[in-house]
């Protein structure tokens, strides 16, 4: 992830927000330097002529949501314009939608409602307090920090990453992830895709592949965890997930598809695909399999496959990019609940996997998956 660097606010404000911090990180931190629990700070900001109504505490939600008044008497005590609070403090861009508006001040204590990591520590400097980690939201693409080569985890208490020092092939896929990101706005959504097509490989447990088996003991290796336990991690699919995301993504194979189809049919466009992506996946028999596998399997099987339906509704539009083009249809979404993958992926019981990766906090984080609308975010 690009390093997150503290920014400049009023003296009021000892602690500045880092870009991109969970509300409810800054004032636990901010608290913690005047040495206040963070619920006496919340309430000494909100304090005003009109009564404040404070719902939950912060045991029992990571966040901080605010309604429109309280971003208001927010923007006053810290002297900054909410539009550059809102900048740095994704969760303040809107009102959450519990939270109603009116002459009272209200704020709760929610758990975020997209995925949360703890900031690269030698990226944010002194910002980080013992106790008082640095958590932000990674976005799209800020899971991994390049210049520390490392997967940023979700620990609320501690730093926690993924040393990818032995895992080389993960970093060039970010830089290609990054790379995605700037070209496209919509790259949260390709990727998605992508990683519902790849997560249709792994469920059907291929005898042929190796890849995969090298990275989970890579992966086990410096995470200390048994095998079963880190293979539904996103780690292991996501250099195939990004190069199938590149692929279905880049506008010149998107219209050799097209062209393809038009001249030679839509078999002929599905093998041109599944030939390209077995060359980028780095797996020479994967080509073949596919497009065997295309041919046998029943007719509700190819309805709801994720690169059979983008390929239909692409080669369906007029050299544009049809509506609906990046949705995934729910049953070939890559489950977002590491149990859930778990339960597909091992032989063993999901609850115990789930224990073991969550002791290596392997269970939370980033996941290739849309981002929410933060202003709609779930309630505990």
């Amino acid at each position: 992830m690009q390093a997150p660097t503290p920014a400049a606010v009023s003296t009021l404000v000892r602690i500045p927000p880092v870009a991109g911090e969970l509300t409810g990180s800054w004032f636990r931190r901010m608290a913690a330097s005047y040495g206040l629990p963070a619920q006496d700070l919340l309430r000494g900001i909100l304090n005003g002529p009109h009564q404040v109504q404070v719902t939950g505490t912060p045991g029992t939600g990571l966040e901080l949501f605010f309604n429109t008044p309280a971003r208001m008497a927010l923007t006053r005590s810290t002297g900054l314009p909410l539009s550059r609070l809102a900048h740095l403090l994704p969760a303040l861009a809107a009102p959450h939608g519990r939270l109603a508006d009116g002459e009272n001040l209200r704020a709760a204590w929610y758990m975020p409602g997209e995925a949360w990591v703890g900031a690269c520590p030698s990226c944010t400097g002194r910002s980080w307090r013992p106790g008082r980690p640095v958590l932000v939201y990674p976005g799209t693409a800020g899971h991994i920090c390049l210049r520390h080569r490392c997967w940023l985890l979700a620990h609320p208490g501690r730093p926690a990453s993924i040393p990818l020092e032995t895992l080389p092939e993960v970093l060039t896929a970010h830089r290609h992830h990054a790379a995605l990101v700037r070209a496209r706005p919509d790259a949260a959504e390709v990727v998605a895709l992508a990683a519902a097509v790849v997560w249709s490989w792994q469920v059907q447990g291929w005898r042929s592949e190796t890849v995969w088996q090298d990275r989970v003991r890579r992966l086990a290796a410096v995470t200390g965890s048994m095998p079963t336990a880190v293979v539904a991690h996103a780690l292991v699919s996501y250099p195939e997930t990004i190069a199938v995301a590149r692929l279905l993504g880049a506008p010149r194979w998107q219209q050799r598809l097209r062209e393809t189809a038009a001249a030679e049919g839509a078999g002929a466009a599905t093998e041109l695909l599944l030939r390209e992506i077995s060359r980028r996946a780095d797996r020479p028999w994967l080509a073949d399999w596919l497009i065997a596998y295309t041919r046998t399997r029943p007719r509700k099987a190819a309805q709801t496959d994720p690169l059979d339906r983008w390929l239909r509704r692409l080669t369906a539009a007029d050299g544009t990019e049809s509506d609906g083009l990046w949705t995934v249809h729910r049953t070939a979404a890559r489950p977002t609940e590491y149990s859930d993958r778990a339960g597909f992926l091992t032989d063993r019981r999901a609850r115990t996997v789930c224990e073991e990766a969550g002791a290596a906090f392997l269970t939370g984080g980033w996941e290739p998956v849309p981002l929410p609308r933060l202003g709609s975010a779930p309630c505990p």
